[in-house]
C-alpha cells in the first residue's frame, strides 16, 4: 500500500509541475478563485468526494492528537485567508487536511483593499497578500454555516476586526471581534482572535498591552459563557521580543488556551525574500504595503514558536504557520513546541497532494526519533530552561 501511495503522489506532483506554469500565466486573484470554484465542484457530491480522497487522502493513527478537547486526525491545517468565505469545507478532508481555519471573518462586510491584492513571488517561494480582510462578514456567512456538519474536518473561526476605517475606537472595535464571536458560537471547534492582519487601515492596535487587556476581558465575559470552544490569539511576525512577551503573557493571564504563530512577514522587517521579486519595486503595490506568505516567513515563525513554548514552559497551546513545504518542515514546528500547523503557500507552488505527502513524511519522522504519537513529539526539541528553586534559608536556633 505505501509503494501504491508513493506512485501516486509522485504522479501527481509530475502533473501539477505540468500544469504549474499554465496556472502561474493567470492573474493570482483569479487562478485562486478558479481553484476555489474546482474545490467547490469535487465538495459537491459524494462521487467527487471519494475520487479526490483516492488521489489525495492519507490517514495513520500516529498522527491522530487531541488539544484543548478537541481530536484531530492529524496535525495539518489549512491556514486563514485561503477560504475566507468558507466555501471548500466539504472537500478539505478529502484532501487530507485534519483541520482547517476560516476567515479572517470580521463583524461587518468587508470589501478588502483596493487594485490589485495577490502577486507571486516564485524565486522567494512566497506570496505577497494586500487583500485587507475582504469577506462577506460575520451576519451572512455565520447564517450560511449554521447547521453544516464538517464531519472528521475540525474548524477554527478567524476573528478579525473590520477594515472599514483608519480611525481607531476601542469600544466599537471590541464589539467587532464579540459580534463574530457570538454568531459563530455554535460554528466550528475553535476561535483564534486575528489581532496581526498587516494589511488594514488601522494597523494592530491590540498589540498594545492595554488594548489587549480590554479586548481579552470582552472575551471572556461575554465569549466564554456562551461557548466552551479553545481560543487562540494570532501572532504578528514582526516584534520584537518584549512585544511578543507582552501579549503571551496577556493570553496567560486571561486564561487564553493558545496562540497561532504567526501572521504574515512585511518586507520592511524581513532579510529572506529577494527584494527585487517584491511588488512594490516594479510599481504594482504602493510602498510599505503587502506582507508575506511561505518561505521568507519560515524561520522567523519558527523562532517565535521556539520562544513561546519555552516562556510559557508548554503552558500555551501553539499553533505554527508558515513556510511549511514538506514534513520536515512541519515536524520542526512540532519538535519546537506546535501541537498543530497551518499552511497555504506549499499548495500554490508544489500542488495539493503534498498535505499528504507532509503527512506521510510526520508518520516516519515519528518513528524515526521513537515517538508513536505526535503529541509526544511536540517540544521534543526544545527542552524546557530549568525552574530556579528558592535558596532554602536553613535556620540555625542559637543556643
Amino acid at each position: 500500500m505505501s509503494f501504491i501511495i508513493a506512485v501516486r503522489n509522485l504522479t501527481l506532483r509530475i502533473l501539477f509541475r505540468v500544469l504549474r506554469p499554465m496556472i502561474f500565466l493567470m492573474d493570482p486573484e483569479q487562478a485562486h478563485y478558479s481553484m476555489k470554484r474546482i474545490g467547490v465542484f469535487l465538495g459537491s457530491n459524494p462521487i467527487t468526494k471519494a475520487f479526490t480522497s483516492l488521489l489525495f487522502d492519507y490517514g495513520h493513527k500516529s498522527l491522530n492528537i487531541e488539544v484543548d478537547g478537541i481530536k484531530y486526525r492529524n496535525p495539518i491545517g489549512l491556514s486563514a485567508g485561503f477560504d475566507k468565505d468558507g466555501e471548500l469545507t466539504k472537500i478539505y478532508p478529502n484532501l487530507g487536511f485534519g483541520l482547517a481555519e476560516l476567515g479572517s471573518i470580521t463583524g461587518e462586510i468587508c470589501p478588502g483593499n483596493p487594485g490589485k491584492r495577490l502577486f507571486r513571488m516564485v524565486k522567494s517561494k512566497s506570496i505577497v497578500v494586500w487583500y485587507g480582510l475582504n469577506n462577506m462578514g460575520a451576519e451572512k456567512l455565520s447564517s450560511r454555516l449554521a447547521g453544516q456538519k464538517f464531519g472528521r474536518l475540525r474548524v477554527g473561526i478567524n476573528a478579525a476586526l473590520s477594515n472599514m476605517s483608519s480611525e481607531f475606537d476601542l469600544d466599537s472595535s471590541i464589539a467587532d471581534y464579540l459580534k463574530t464571536m457570538t454568531l459563530f458560537k455554535d460554528i466550528g471547534d475553535y476561535y483564534t482572535v486575528n489581532i496581526s492582519c498587516p494589511n488594514t487601515q488601522e494597523g494592530e492596535p491590540f498589540v498594545d498591552k492595554d488594548k489587549l487587556d480590554a479586548l481579552l476581558t470582552a472575551i471572556n465575559k461575554h465569549i466564554r459563557p456562551i461557548t466552551a470552544k479553545p481560543i487562540y490569539v494570532k501572532l504578528a511576525a514582526d516584534m520584537s521580543v518584549e512585544e511578543i512577551n507582552t501579549i503571551v503573557d496577556a493570553c496567560v493571564e486571561h486564561n487564553m488556551e493558545g496562540v497561532v504563530c504567526t501572521n504574515l512577514a512585511k518586507p520592511k522587517y524581513n532579510t529572506e525574500h529577494r527584494p527585487e521579486e517584491y511588488p512594490t519595486t516594479k510599481g504594482l503595490l504602493p510602498a510599505g504595503k503587502g506582507a508575506m506568505s511561505g518561505l521568507p516567513l519560515q524561520r522567523i515563525s519558527t523562532n517565535v514558536v521556539r520562544h513561546v513554548y519555552r516562556r510559557t514552559r508548554g503552558k500555551l497551546t501553539i499553533i505554527g504557520v508558515g513556510g511549511i513545504f514538506n514534513a520536515k518542515d512541519a515536524y520542526e514546528k512540532i519538535t519546537s513546541g506546535a501541537s498543530l500547523c497551518h499552511m497555504i503557500t506549499t499548495m500554490i507552488f508544489d500542488g495539493p497532494q503534498n498535505i499528504n505527502e507532509i503527512n506521510r513524511g510526520l508518520v516516519k519522522l515519528l518513528k524515526a526519533d521513537g515517538f508513536n504519537t505526535i503529541a509526544e513529539a511536540v517540544g521534543s526539541r526544545n527542552p524546557l530552561p530549568k525552574v530556579q528553586q528558592p535558596t532554602q534559608l536553613k535556620l540555625v536556633q542559637s543556643a
